[in-house]
């Protein structure tokens, strides 16, 4: 008569185990422990995954790779209203620009939602106030058409995007660029409001905009 033995059967179920390999190996059990005590922990906030880390008193962004980042915005302009010349001019000049300047820049265009927020308060506190009914259906009107506004219209705004080692070669940079577009595309500099607001609606494109004076 045969007799089986209770480890020869196990290793018959368990066909990857090697004969003369233990069952139950606690060095791997110690292994799988330490393996999830290194598992990532999530970030808590979005503070910690920010790129950006600080703001500077020249209101550039101060980030975790330690560079600075100013944003500043391109005044856009109608050019199917512009005569041959003045077209010519223009992308002669942009041209000139895109060869004379070889810092890493990002020109980013975003559809801006209308806030409308400012003006439909202005209307509230006059309804609050008005007297006359005539005048009231008036005020009523132009609230609907702010609203309006705001569900169906988009500005496209223009914004590029610089970066530096040191706040010092930024600020350069800045004067730099607003000099050879100064006679094509005059470009603004921004609020800092503005600027957080333009972040904003990066990381939101479905949220309307924050506004300014909020």
């Amino acid at each position: 008569m045969n007799v089986i033995l209770i480890d020869e059967i196990k290793l018959k179920k368990n066909k990857h185990i090697m004969p003369g390999a233990a069952v139950l190996d606690e060095s791997n059990l110690i292994l799988e422990k330490e393996r999830k005590e290194k598992k990532a922990a999530v970030k808590s906030s979005f503070a910690q995954i920010s790129p950006i880390v600080d703001v500077t008193n020249n209101d550039f962004f101060e980030m975790r790779s330690g560079e600075y980042m100013e944003i500043i915005q391109i005044e856009s302009k109608d050019i199917y209203s512009l005569n041959d010349a003045d077209l010519s001019n223009d992308i002669q000049n942009l041209s000139t620009f895109l060869t004379t300047y070889m810092e890493d820049i990002k020109i980013v265009p975003l559809n801006i939602p209308l806030n409308l927020e400012k003006q439909k308060r202005f209307i509230h506190k006059r309804l609050r106030q008005n007297k006359n009914i005539a005048y009231r259906s008036f005020l009523e009107s132009r609230l609907r058409e702010f609203d309006n506004l705001e569900k169906h219209r988009t500005n496209r705004e223009y914004f590029i995007f610089m970066y530096s080692e040191e706040e010092k070669k930024l600020l350069e940079k800045l004067h730099h660029i607003k000099n050879l577009l100064v006679r094509s595309n005059p470009v603004t500099e921004l609020s800092i409001e503005k600027k957080i607001n333009i972040l904003f609606q990066m990381f939101n494109p479905n949220t309307k905009p924050l506004s300014e004076t909020e």
